[in-house]
């Protein structure tokens, strides 16, 4: 199942969770042999479907889940504090009450609400970085795929439908760039969704950078943390705005085995690249610099990564401290 399909499951949970005091009125109608009272059914009902009205609301619009849903909490808690004060000095201060059954259906349906929510946050925020908008976000992904092969190199390549002609020259500077030696995979972004990346992780001499991840499951959490790297990169242009640096244009992340890369093309555009072999993270990084400038030229925009740089004697290697167990031969 898609990942995204858990945000749908949210409001049905909310909604199960609150339909359970319309099981208690009818079981309590059952047991103490009242009669059947209309107006505190209608009672019942609506609370009800407002709010499973809310929770559906909630989990249709996920490009800003987690702030709708604090909103949400926000707006709920308020009306039940409003509707708690009228309850308890209505009675006092104008001689109104509030019926039981509607102030407890209220209160049971924000406590479930709050409960589901805060189990939520709990689980994405036990996951590691809490971005779980983001991956929702993403919108539909590169589907059309094709495969190419240019030396030794097979390279896969998936597109969304109908890009442009200035994409589809970025596509073919992207193609130009991988290959089995370095770079070993590219995404496109542009408008917040992925319309394209090239890989060539199904090659034959990168099958013992594979254990534990196939390379489905590697493209999907390449292409999340595109998507993640982004919105914290937007964070922090944020803070770097007072000290006139002007727009982060790199972002590297050198792992111990290989790096991850976000490049900014524009505004609305950014690249993500990513090496499997510590070995070429430098050579894999000039790539993605020259391949920016060469995007940006198909935009009519001038370059903005040129640099020349001398090769380390010896690579992009350093110490690593070691681990208790071995990782299997991995070629980095």
């Amino acid at each position: 199942m898609d990942s995204r399909d858990r945000f749908a499951r949210l409001p049905v949970v909310i909604a199960s969770l609150v339909l359970l005091p319309v099981l208690l009125e009818f079981l309590a109608w059952y047991i103490e042999g009242e009669e059947y009272d209309t107006a505190r059914a209608v009672t019942v009902v609506g609370v009800i479907v407002t709010l499973a009205a809310i929770a559906t609301v909630l989990g249709r619009i996920r490009a800003r889940l987690p702030v709708l849903m604090v909103a949400a909490l926000t707006v709920t808690a308020a009306g039940e504090a409003a509707l708690g004060f009228a309850a308890a000095f209505g009675p006092v201060l104008w001689r109104g009450s509030v019926p039981g059954e509607l102030h407890g259906l209220v209160t049971t349906g924000v406590s479930a609400f709050a409960f589901a929510t805060g189990v939520y946050l709990m689980v994405q925020y036990n996951r590691g970085l809490y971005l779980p908008y983001l991956e929702a976000g993403m919108g539909p992904l590169p589907t059309a795929t094709k495969r190419k092969v240019i030396g030794e190199s097979e390279i896969l390549i998936r597109t969304v439908p109908d890009i442009g002609p200035a994409v589809e020259k970025a596509l073919g500077s992207c193609v130009s760039m991988v290959d089995q030696d370095d770079l070993h995979f590219v995404a496109y972004y542009a408008g917040g969704r992925c319309c394209f990346y090239t890989d060539v992780l199904d090659d034959a001499d990168l099958a013992h950078f594979f254990h534990d991840t196939a390379q489905e499951e590697r493209r999907e959490l390449y292409l999340k943390a595109g998507n993640q790297l982004n919105w914290l990169t937007g964070r922090l242009n944020n803070q770097f705005r007072r000290i006139e640096g002007g727009t982060l244009i790199r972002t590297v992340l050198d792992l111990e085995r290989g790096a991850l890369y976000l490049y900014w093309v524009d505004e609305a555009r950014y690249l993500v690249g990513m090496t499997l072999d510590q070995r070429k993270v430098d050579v894999a990084d000039d790539k993605m610099a020259r391949l920016v400038d060469m995007i940006r030229g198909h935009f009519t925009l001038p370059p903005i990564n040129q640099r020349e740089r001398p090769p380390k004697p010896g690579g992009h290697l350093r110490s690593v401290v070691p681990r208790s167990e071995h990782w299997p031969e991995s070629g980095s």
